[in-house]
């Protein structure tokens, strides 16, 4: 019995470290996005049509989608399975689901953010442009407000997953 709630801790602790990981790989790759994107300067224009080559940013920024996506979808599902065993009408049950979907807003909001960043970081040809025919470039602080978005969603997620795995803990007390 001991023994398999030592394996249990030891899968659980690697999960979240894998989480972790992922959340971490994910905003490295935000920061480098903003320090790659594209400059003022390199946008050449010829008449009233211009031309942005496509930066480096484009990659790392896709980078850092698929890795908090998968970040995202392994909490959820360790979540999941760490509920399976939980009270479903426990309030720390509902809340910990409450805070789960707020996760996920906050993931998309960073999803949305980034893929229209990544986007836009992509060629912008003469007469193409990004939208409109006009070329565009993402403000400063983008990939960064995306990258704080993915680690509010990921935290809010481990912490979900917490007060799933608190609730079902044995509560030792002394008797006198």
């Amino acid at each position: 019995m001991e023994k398999q709630h030592q394996t249990r801790i030891i899968s659980h602790v690697l999960i979240i470290a894998i989480i972790i990981f992922l959340c971490i790989a994910s905003f490295a790759l935000c920061i480098i996005c903003e320090l790659k994107k594209s400059k003022k300067e390199e946008i050449r224009v010829d008449g009233k049509l211009c031309y942005l080559p496509q930066s480096r940013a484009f990659v790392y920024g896709i980078a850092a989608l698929i890795c908090s996506f998968i970040a995202q979808v392994i909490g959820t599902g360790f979540f999941i399975f760490c509920r399976r065993s939980a009270d479903f009408k426990s309030s720390k049950s509902s809340f910990a689901s409450i805070i789960l979907c707020l996760s996920w807003a906050s993931f998309f909001m960073a999803f949305i953010l980034m893929g229209i960043a990544s986007s836009m970081s992509r060629k912008q040809i003469y007469g193409e442009g990004w939208v409109d025919g006009k070329c565009y470039l993402v403000k400063n602080g983008v990939y960064v407000a995306s990258g704080i978005l993915f680690i509010i969603a990921i935290i809010s997620t481990i912490f979900s997953c917490f007060l799933i795995l608190n609730m079902h803990r044995p509560m030792h007390t002394q008797v006198k």
